[in-house]
């Protein structure tokens, strides 16, 4: 009942600009399609961006710009939960959507294994909403969202200094996964264990 209550006033409250220009953005990085013959990695990493993206814009609704003036009888965990699934329900249908789209323009080929591509993407749309609600837990201002991108930028840097066996972008082989595509579970892990952290109860003003 609390929660029905809740969601439309954080509905008008979420910040919806930002994942709107990411689902923009999102749809737009899938020009690789329409090439006469689109290249594995460009169709690939076209799928990447969009999760990318559709994370980072989602993480701008996490902040709760009135949490250190406004007393509510919800508690915390509540409402950061909440403004998590508005924003993430519409981000997961969007990219299921371009994905779905994707794989019947260029067929299944490029975008297989099926897993392991939805895998990547989560990783990459999951980690900067974990971040932006790190962010979100110590400071109520949207400064805080930039926490998403800004931790996914400096790992997509870090990681695209490892090629061949070492690079996790690459596709598993036959012969199974390597000891970096493997680390893609994870960091699935290491994200949903730090967005759940990090939407706990907080003694912080912003969590007041």
């Amino acid at each position: 009942m609390t929660a029905r209550l809740l969601i439309p006033h954080l509905a008008r409250a979420v910040s919806w600009g930002p994942l709107g220009a990411a689902m923009l953005l999102a749809v737009a990085a899938q020009v690789s399609v329409l090439a006469d013959e689109p290249l594995e990695w460009a169709v690939l990493s076209g799928l990447w961006l969009a999760a990318g993206v559709l994370g980072a814009g989602s993480g701008f609704a996490l902040p709760d710009l009135m949490g250190s003036t406004v007393i509510t009888p919800v508690p915390r965990w509540v409402r950061q939960w909440l403004r998590t699934g508005l924003v993430l329900l519409p981000a997961v249908l969007v990219w299921v959507s371009i994905y779905v789209g994707v794989r019947r323009v260029v067929g299944p080929a490029l975008t297989w294994p099926t897993g392991y591509v939805i895998l990547q993407a989560a990783v990459c749309g999951l980690l900067p909403i974990a971040a932006a609600a790190v962010g979100a837990r110590y400071r109520d201002t949207t400064i805080a969202a930039l926490a998403g991108p800004a931790v996914q930028g400096v790992l997509l840097v870090v990681t695209l200094f490892f090629t061949q066996q070492a690079s996790p972008w690459s596709m598993p082989e036959p012969g199974g996964w390597t000891v970096a595509q493997q680390g893609w579970p994870v960091a699935l892990a290491l994200a949903l264990v730090t967005l759940v952290l990090a939407n706990r109860e907080s003694t912080s003003p912003a969590g007041a």
